[in-house]
């Protein structure tokens, strides 16, 4: 019986010496593409546990003060999952940008890097092959009737058909719906429709497409909203 209790001590130690956190992000990196200055874009990241013991997210280092990383939750249980936004404001920078926040867990003191990529315009206007108007959208409420939905358009200024691929609209506030195929000097309708629940709340968005051109070429529209109940 003595050897018994001992065999069960010594499994027990070593599954206690054995047991430890790991970080597992599928996707590190993300490209906004073409995108105007003086607005914010967003990406949600998914972060899950994959170790045999608890991870924890002791701290989230946006890279700048341009950069906000709200966190869902920061301590993850193995086999559990969370997601991590992170909001660009783009601000006066022009050309290409690239921004490297990072995480700190009980890992290790190795830092866990993320990674997002995004060419500014100052005069968007001349975004192209494909490019959105308004190259920013306002879907702020003023009134007390809910407002749910925006247009906006797609316009192709090139002389090429381009297919359209939605590629960044996981963990958003809003549905976006709009074709898959813009013709060469095509404009197209879309629209976006705010899910119910989301409001009341006030945010800072984007969604990103990519067309099937040599360089899969990426274009993100910034969606703002805020809340100002001051007319009936």
């Amino acid at each position: 019986m003595k050897r018994f209790i001992f065999l069960i001590i010594c499994l027990s130690l070593t599954v206690s010496l054995y047991a430890a956190p790991q970080i597992e992000i599928p996707e590190s990196s993300f490209n906004f593409g073409k995108a105007p200055q003086k607005a914010k874009v967003s990406h949600t990241f998914w972060i899950k546990s994959v170790g045999t013991d608890t991870l924890v997210i002791e701290k989230i280092i946006p890279g700048c003060g341009c950069t906000k990383a709200p966190l869902q939750d920061s301590v993850l249980a193995p086999g559990d999952s969370t997601s991590l936004e992170i909001i660009f404001a783009t601000k006066s920078f022009r050309g290409f940008v690239a921004k490297k926040p990072y995480l700190e867990t009980n890992i290790s003191d190795e830092k866990v890097y993320l990674r997002i990529d995004a060419e500014l315009f100052p005069k968007p206007e001349s975004i192209g092959p494909v490019g959105f108007e308004p190259f920013k959208l306002d879907v702020s409420q003023y009134t007390k009737k809910p407002r749910r939905k925006a247009k906006f358009q797609l316009v192709n200024k090139s002389d090429k058909d381009y297919e359209i691929t939605l590629v960044d609209i996981d963990g958003k506030a809003f549905d976006v719906k709009m074709p898959k195929k813009i013709k060469a000097g095509e404009s197209i309708d879309g629209m976006i429709t705010i899910h119910k629940d989301k409001l009341d709340k006030e945010f800072d968005s984007s969604f990103t497409i990519e067309i099937n051109d040599d360089f899969r070429t990426r274009v993100s529209l910034p969606i703002r909203r805020i809340i100002r109940n001051i007319k009936e």
